[in-house]
């Protein structure tokens, strides 16, 4: 059985939109393939299962899906950090041991999503080089370049994995930077030993969210277009000018968010005048009757909320950073980017899926 190891550079790369592309890629090609997460970090109970979000819905997309128990053994909820911090007993290599043999018995090959940046699980002994060796596995190594600075996060992560990796995913890169990363980076890269096998565009609607998810996220009320709240937001802006700068601030982004206190009506209206799809009102303010009538007008749904602006800057930058995969229409479409962005050739060669 052979065993692959996704993680990556840094938070929201798209690693689990990955390992979902991968395991539909393999899948097809009439592998019994399996899903595992050693170290969970956005905690769920389900069915009485304290486990971990994506894994769980990694799983079920599995012709033969493990025992939830089983396929994210341990899972960083408030409990889990108490124990370690108090010195007590916490789960850690030995049950993910167990686990992983459960979840690959009879298996013909294994995709492990691995931590999402350097230092993660280190406090449970469960770091990406760690989890390789255990295990066993081939790494497939994936980053997003940053728009202005070298491809250091790749190259430091990728001599950290040894032998064992087998290459290197860039993905969610800007049309812009296509062929400055093609044509620059992935050669700096290859020249240092680290094979890159594919470049993968950012598909803004891959990570958007719908009104109703961002309400629900903030904990906020709606107060206008109650029937536009299933409109999507691919991304967000924040209004702290002047109405005149504002105008031509919201002007540069369309199908956006934008976040503004509750008292600043002059930057709600110019929102309102741009491809605006909801306004966050922080503060717990609500706006004068004048923006809320406008708003109704044009269908734009104002979100109330009680945190702070910068409160919930924080949380949408988390809600927005993360690909939503349990949609099947952006599962599959993350696949296509992969089959046609990847050299499969190479990467079945790198990882031993030719014989």
């Amino acid at each position: 059985m052979r065993t692959i190891l996704v993680t990556s550079t840094k938070p929201y790369t798209g690693k689990s939109g990955i390992c979902v592309a991968l395991i539909g890629y393999l899948a097809s090609s009439g592998l019994d393939v399996g899903y595992f997460k050693p170290y969970g970090t956005m905690p769920t109970v389900d069915g009485g299962v304290t486990t971990d979000e994506d894994a769980t819905y990694l799983n079920r997309i599995l012709a033969r899906p493990s025992e939830l128990e089983d396929v994210c053994p341990v899972v960083r909820t408030q409990s889990f950090i108490a124990r370690v911090l108090s010195g007590g007993d916490a789960p850690g290599v030995a049950e993910v041991r167990a686990a992983f043999d459960r979840c690959s018995r009879d298996r013909d090959l294994m995709v492990v999503e691995g931590p999402t940046e350097p230092a993660q699980g280190a406090c449970a002994g469960l770091t990406a080089p760690t989890i390789a060796e255990m295990l066993d596995a081939r790494v497939l190594l994936v980053d997003r370049p940053r728009a202005t600075d070298l491809p250091e996060d790749a190259l430091w992560v990728a001599s950290q994995m040894g032998g064992r990796l087998g290459g290197l995913v860039l993905n969610g890169v800007d049309e812009s930077r296509i062929q400055v990363v093609r044509e620059q980076v992935v050669p700096y890269l290859e020249n240092r030993g680290v094979p890159v096998l594919g470049v993968i565009a950012r598909d803004p609607a891959l990570s958007s969210i719908t009104v109703a998810e961002i309400v629900e996220t903030l904990g906020g009320t709606v107060l206008t277009a109650h029937d536009r709240v299933s409109d999507v937001v691919e991304t967000f802006m924040v209004g702290a000018m002047g109405q005149e700068k504002a105008l031509r601030f919201f002007r540069r982004k369309e199908n956006k968010a934008v976040i503004t206190g509750g008292d600043r009506a002059d930057v709600q209206l110019a929102a309102l005048e741009t491809s605006t799809r909801c306004i966050v009102l922080t503060g717990g303010q609500p706006p004068g009757a004048a923006v809320m009538s406008r708003a109704e007008e044009l269908g734009v749904p104002m979100v109330l909320v009680e945190t702070d602006t910068l409160t919930a800057v924080e949380r949408m930058d988390t809600l927005l950073g993360r690909v939503h995969l349990h949609d099947p229409v952006k599962a599959a479409r993350m696949r296509e980017m992969f089959e046609q962005a990847v050299d499969l050739r190479r990467l079945d060669s790198s990882f031993g899926l030719s014989a």
